[in-house]
């Protein structure tokens, strides 16, 4: 509060006249003095005993001596010292908003130099160091995973790093949840005081607030006996208001930051996926940047193995490289194998196997794709995975499962050594975010791999049906020779059949004309020799008469049995056409009854059978530009059939052949072919014309002789062969070919 001197009011000019001047007008003696006695004006009034107090907000500053008058110069002085006093609080309120104000820049300058978390929190400290006596201090932060009050930052043994307070728990905690600063001078005396740390014995505390909650607290304390004032709370209340700003700003920066990080770390393992389907480099990669984003002490990627029963399905797998390289366990239980770790360099590696039943709670969990979180491990509920995983030095621990498309499940497994370490809802999230990515990532490279196998199968499947290909064709081959000494054997059997015949009574009838002529030259001999009665008797010992009878006919039946050989040799030449291997106008007509002529042998009557009946019903037809020799092994082979057909039946057997010009193919032919057999049933005629196939025994049929027919007539002439049969209706097929192949390409048209 400001002080008033009362010597200093009336030693001011203006003052001092304005009493003097009225003390003269009221013609009395009067004096004034201050509370030491010492008299400031007039002289010591005798004999008068009334005083009167001069005062300044019912504080006495002096006395004024006289009658009752002197109450009236009294009155005047407590006015003047009022006034006074009022101005000297003016100019001290404006002097502390000034140093307020100049307070106020020079903290912002510092603490919002930076939107690191730890350095702002530490230039708060300092500054409320700085700004108010303490041995220590400390800034409290929510953490807003466990709901406690954690230290960011401190000076002073009394503020213990790992310190922490539950909201409403101890002075602090209690601060902090009713909003309001506080001065406890006497802290061991306060009851809501918790030794757990070096004892304090004056504590001053305000929270810090943004708008809408309280963030954390901002504390200073003395060990020793310290009186924190009024003063110092609005000191340090106005630092918080400014601290609590920042480090809204600073938390917003580092979630964004983490943000950032997180997003780039996604970024980078999706790029990995992309560039690369190389499983181990993936993982290897995430375990790093996973351990480097959330700074813990060690990261892995483990693979759970199946029991014993699998054991042969997986290694089947791995040799196809569907699972990531790995030596098999032996073992004949389950097991977690860890195939890539980043840790600190001064922890041992987990890296190989261990049982999944040792740890079981923990394998269900992750079974059933749970996460697994141990924010500390030292209050697990399992005694046996608490012990399992203290063994191993492990303080907290966060898990994820994976499965990939095959059902292998893989874990993504962080784990803190060092401290205690809560896992935030943050972490969680990206470690969730992770394990998406590696998912696919595994699903990308099984792909990759069951397709390199997949490629590897097809090729080797190709390289056996190239082989099995040429294995065909060369059957193909062989089956196609088989056709055509088929035919060729037909043929041969069918000229040999018709040689034959003359053949046989030409050389029957030589040994005749041999005898006859030699009988002849003999006579002759003897007519040279010129005895007559010799001659006589040899003439009538031969049978002269008759032989010159004889002999002429006898050289004439051999002339025709040379006639017919003469013919069946031209028509098989016709019927093989080898002198017109070009397409050439031909007469179909020639074409079939050198065919007819080949297989007449089986046309004639059989011992004991009613012999084939042939039936020609041939039309004016122009010649066809064909191959002829071609077109004849249609003929041979369509007849053929037919001949078989009947061969099986007892009735007596008709072939009809019919030719005429037919309309569709604008001048194009027609030969129908048909004969009274016992037909065929839908099933056989859809398969007629495919190759191999056949209805004959083994060994009398190839199976390839319509398909060939077909071949011939459809892609060769550009006509068309059909069959028309039902059972015990006969069989009929029908060929049409163009008369010129321009006829053929304008009907194709």
């Amino acid at each position: 509060m400001a002080q008033v001197s009362l010597k200093k009011i009336i030693s001011k000019k203006e003052c001092l006249s304005a009493l003097q001047n009225l003390i003269a007008v009221m013609g009395k003696a009067i004096s004034v003095e201050d509370t030491d006695g010492k008299i400031l004006i007039g002289s010591e009034v005798k004999n008068l005993n009334e005083k009167y107090s001069v005062e300044v907000s019912d504080e006495v500053i002096g006395w004024v001596s006289g009658d009752e008058s002197a109450s009236a110069v009294a009155g005047l002085l407590s006015y003047l010292a009022n006034k006074e006093l009022e101005k000297k609080t003016l100019a001290l309120e404006l002097l502390d908003k000034y140093r307020e104000s100049e307070f106020f820049y020079e903290t912002s300058q510092k603490i919002t130099a930076s939107l690191d978390l730890k350095e702002v929190t530490k230039l708060i400290v300092e500054e409320a160091q700085r700004l108010i006596a303490a041995t220590g201090g400390s800034v409290m932060l929510v953490n807003e995973s466990t709901g406690k009050l954690e230290i960011v930052a401190a000076f002073g043994q009394e503020w213990n790093s790992n310190l922490t307070r539950k909201i409403g728990e101890g002075i602090v905690g209690s601060i902090v949840l009713t909003g309001k600063g506080e001065i406890v001078n006497e802290v061991l005396s306060d009851a809501r005081y918790i030794a757990d740390h070096e004892p304090i014995s004056s504590l001053i505390c305000v929270p810090l607030k943004t708008k809408d909650k309280v963030i954390g607290a901002l504390a200073l304390s003395s060990t020793c006996p310290f009186t924190y004032r009024a003063e110092d709370l609005k000191l340090l209340t106005m630092l918080a208001f400014q601290a609590a700003s920042v480090i809204e700003n600073a938390l917003l920066h580092e979630n964004k930051l983490k943000e950032s990080r997180r997003d780039a770390l996604l970024f980078r393992l999706a790029s990995q996926i992309r560039l690369s389907l190389n499983l181990d480099t993936i993982l290897e990669t995430a375990v790093s940047e996973i351990r480097t984003l959330l700074q813990i002490d060690r990261c892995q990627f483990i693979w759970y193995r199946p029991a014993a029963q699998k054991k042969e399905e997986l290694r089947l797998k791995q040799e196809e490289f569907i699972f990531p390289h790995s030596q098999l366990s032996t073992l004949n239980y389950s097991s977690w194998e860890v195939v890539h770790e980043s840790k600190n360099s001064d922890l041992s590696s987990f890296l190989g196997c261990c049982s999944a039943v040792e740890i079981g709670s923990f394998t269900q969990k992750l079974l059933k794709m749970e996460r697994f979180q141990a924010d500390e491990v030292a209050n697990l509920s399992d005694p046996v995975l608490q012990k399992f995983f203290e063994g191993r030095g492990i303080k907290s621990l966060l898990a994820l499962p994976i499965q990939t498309r095959s059902g292998a499940i893989g874990v993504v497994s962080c784990a803190s050594s060092e401290n205690v370490r809560p896992w935030s809802e943050h972490e969680v999230e990206l470690l969730h975010a992770i394990a998406n990515q590696l998912a696919l990532a595994l699903d990308q490279a099984e792909l990759y791999d069951q397709t390199r196998i997949a490629a590897a199968v097809a090729q080797a499947q190709t390289q056996e049906l190239q082989q099995t290909l040429h294995e065909l064709q060369q059957t193909q081959s062989q089956l196609i020779q088989s056709e055509k000494m088929s035919s060729l054997g037909q043929l041969v059997a069918g000229v040999a059949h018709e040689i034959n015949n003359p053949v046989n009574f030409i050389y029957g009838n030589l040994s005749h004309a041999h005898n006859y002529t030699q009988q002849l030259l003999q006579l002759l001999e003897l007519y040279q020799q010129g005895n007559q009665n010799v001659i006589e008797a040899y003439a009538e010992e031969i049978e002269l008469e008759f032989l010159i009878e004889d002999l002429p006919k006898l050289l004439s039946s051999m002339h025709l049995g040379v006639d017919r050989i003469r013919q069946i040799v031209l028509s098989l030449r016709n019927f093989s056409r080898v002198d017109q291997a070009q397409m050439k106008p031909v007469d179909i007509h020639e074409g079939i009854d050198s065919t007819l002529l080949i297989l007449q042998h089986r046309l004639k009557t059989p011992a004991g059978k009613t012999g084939i009946q042939l039936i020609k019903e041939y039309g004016e037809l122009p010649q066809v530009e064909c191959y002829a020799g071609q077109l004849n092994q249609v003929f041979m082979n369509i007849l053929s059939n037919a001949l078989d057909a009947l061969e099986e039946q007892e009735n007596p057997g008709v072939i009809t052949i019919s030719t005429e010009v037919s309309e569709p193919y604008e001048g194009g032919v027609t030969i129908r072919i048909r004969d009274n057999g016992p037909g065929m049933t839908e099933a056989v005629k859809s398969k007629l014309f495919d190759p191999f196939y056949t209805t004959k025994p083994v060994g009398k049929g190839t199976g390839l002789g319509l398909s060939i027919s077909y071949e011939i007539v459809v892609d060769k002439h550009r006509g068309v062969l059909r069959c028309f049969s039902q059972p015990g209706e006969g069989t009929e097929f029908v060929i049409e070919i163009p008369v010129t192949q321009s006829a053929a390409f304008k009907v194709a048209g």
